[in-house]
């Protein structure tokens, strides 16, 4: 990264992106603007509300998200069947499945709609309007729309809900999230009468809990007027109501969850960590978490090296921090296991979360991950007039909805470019060692439910942790080949012949060697360079005996590493590089892919040459 003449103290406010139109409506309502020309001619509107399933009654359960459909079937402006037929008229899809979706806390609507009509944007704006204070909610409609949501309720009845709906109780400990699934109860769902969804609607739906966000391919002063305009008679219809008790509490024992399903298909476990939500709201907060990354990043890659070693009692394992409601947050430890190995799997996790708290990280360890950080931002920053506006309308719902700061890629980078260097390896370890506490953890395990598998009960899982607490360790080992890539580079071949394919806007680059370059510019990214290395030929011709094995070669290839060197030595020798390249195989072709950032396309070369001059041989991968 190259340095910045901006500095930032530490108890700086992180503003909101200063391109973006923003402001409150008298009536307290929020908008967000944006003009944003990828994709072109296409407008990305969202209305977000703050009512979602935690705001139901006991009597209410379900009815959130039945408003939610009902947004789509008879509004002030769109009689029923109206507004679906008229916007998939313009070639938009619509209905609750695809443009609506109701969480705990939220309720968000959704339109891409196309711009070079100006009356499909504002008719767009029209029904964002109507869902914020102007659906009809019909009798008739409303008794259509009930076996609707029950379908998707049984729609949802497979092993993932099922899963879920028993660790929710643990995970949501003694608070009201634990009894709020947004899908609701099939009962109140059938039988609710109209009025009751109503006042839920009157109560909830008030504009100083709203926001419309609007990017796209489009004036956004006259857009900004648009939203004015048309949602200044967006009124609050009923009394406000208290806010309902949104507190997950932070418990001091360890709480455990063992979960069988015929349909599940693999077991995994999780350690999960709750504290207290932390501020993100200051420069401070910002580089705090940059180093929480970093933690992360760092646990991911010691599992990562773990896995692929013979006697691995996991197949897969990471890190993780998060949020599971607006005043906790996580943090997670989790693996992958093979069926009837969930204690391994456990103890695995507090081994590796007991060295880490004893030893830390390594400071080879610190400096692969700050070179991917740097390289993350550094291609975030070069693509930055590429983001689709989709992705800035969530960026801003976010905002609203979770506070989650959002200044703007410009200032995270300069902001990155300052706070990378002064943050230590003895940061990231305080910081690990505070996150791994012992206290308010939560054991989730999840298993195929089969005669043949057996499944350890609450106790046992707690006694492989407490084994492996009290079993010693080690320091970790950060092992490096201490090689480059390519020690020996073959000598460059010459160029022979050049040609150009005008109507493909193509140059063709034959080498002494007899391998044709196809090169074709393109402004698709900013940051990213795409090649093939293709030749017909693939799994068809192996023997019929040999055919399995020839369809997994290039897996195993690739968890081989390359060039003499282990998958885990590659991927450290690429720290902080934007370069792949795969092997592949197909019925009737094979070769190799992969992809880069310009600055690092000699290096996806030289991994192509070593793939394909010397493709790696790890039995123990």
């Amino acid at each position: 990264m190259i340095a910045t003449a901006q500095t930032f103290n530490q108890q700086d406010a992180l503003p909101f992106d200063k391109v973006v139109h923003t402001a409150t409506l008298p009536n307290s309502l929020k908008y967000f603007v944006r003009h944003n020309d990828r994709p072109a001619k296409r407008i990305s509107l969202r209305l977000a509300v703050k009512a979602g399933s935690i705001n139901e009654a006991d009597n209410q359960q379900g009815l959130a998200h039945l408003i939610e459909h009902m947004a789509f079937n008879g509004s002030d402006h769109f009689k029923p069947g109206e507004l679906v037929s008229y916007f998939e008229s313009t070639g938009s899809r619509l209905g609750p499945h695809v443009n609506a979706y109701t969480s705990f806390d939220e309720t968000v609507y959704m339109l891409d709609l196309p711009t070079d009509k100006p009356d499909i944007v504002s008719k767009g704006l029209t029904a964002l309007a109507d869902f914020a204070g102007g659906l009809t909610l019909s009798e008739e409609e409303v008794n259509k729309e009930r076996g609707v949501v029950i379908e998707e309720w049984r729609g949802g009845l497979g092993a993932g809900s099922r899963i879920r709906d028993k660790q929710f109780p643990i995970l949501f400990y003694k608070s009201r999230y634990a009894e709020r699934l947004p899908i609701g109860k099939p009962d109140v769902i059938r039988n609710a009468p109209v009025e009751r969804l109503r006042a839920f609607y009157d109560t909830w739906y008030r504009p100083d809990r709203m926001a419309v966000i609007a990017v796209g391919d489009i004036d956004a002063s006259q857009i900004e007027q648009s939203i004015k305009e048309t949602f200044a008679g967006v009124k609050a219809r009923g009394t406000s109501a208290p806010q309902p008790d949104r507190t997950v509490p932070i418990h001091t024992e360890t709480l455990v969850s063992v979960v069988t399903d015929p349909e599940a298909t693999s077991s995994n476990v999780q350690i999960l960590r709750k504290r207290s939500r932390e501020s993100e709201s200051r420069v401070e907060d910002y580089r705090r978490q940059l180093i929480e990354r970093f933690v992360d990043d760092m646990i991911d890659d010691r599992f990562g090296e773990i896995a692929r070693k013979g006697d691995a009692k996991i197949l897969n394992g990471g890190a993780s921090n998060s949020s599971i409601s607006r005043t906790v947050s996580t943090f997670t430890l989790g693996a992958g296991v093979q069926d009837g190995r969930l204690e391994d799997g456990i103890a695995a996790l507090a081994t590796e979360a007991k060295r880490i708290r004893e030893f830390g990280f390594s400071a080879t360890e610190m400096d692969r991950a700050k070179k991917w950080m740097a390289a993350s931002y550094e291609r975030a920053y070069s693509e930055r007039d590429k983001t689709e506006s989709s992705s800035f309308a969530s960026e801003y719902v976010r905002y609203f909805l979770d506070d989650e700061p959002s200044p703007g890629i410009e200032y995270e980078y300069k902001l990155v470019q300052q706070l990378l260097p002064g943050i230590s390896v003895n940061e990231a370890s305080a910081m690990a060692k505070r996150l791994l506490a012992d206290d308010s953890r939560v054991i989730l395990a999840v298993s195929p439910q089969k005669p043949a598998i057996r499944i350890p009960s609450d106790a046992e899982l707690q006694a492989a942790l407490t084994a492996a607490n009290v079993a010693p360790v080690t320091e970790w080992v950060d092992a490096s080949s201490g090689r480059a890539l390519m020690e020996h580079p073959p000598a460059a071949a010459a160029v022979v012949s050049r040609r150009a394919i005008d109507a493909l806007g193509v140059t063709v680059v034959k080498f002494a060697n007899g391998v044709e370059a196809w090169l074709k510019p393109t402004d698709f990214k900013n940051d990213q360079v795409l090649f093939t290395l293709d030749a017909p030929g693939g799994t068809s011709l192996a023997p019929a005996a040999d055919y399995p094995e020839a369809t997994l070669a290039t897996g195993f290839v690739n968890l081989s590493g390359a060039g003499g060197l282990k998958a885990v030595d590659l991927q450290k020798v690429l720290a902080g590089k934007i370069a792949s390249a795969r092997p592949y195989a197909f019925l009737s072709s094979h070769g190799i892919s992969g992809s880069a950032a310009p600055a690092h396309l000699e290096t996806a070369l030289q991994l192509l040459f070593q793939n394909f001059t010397a493709p790696g041989n790890d039995d123990e991968s």
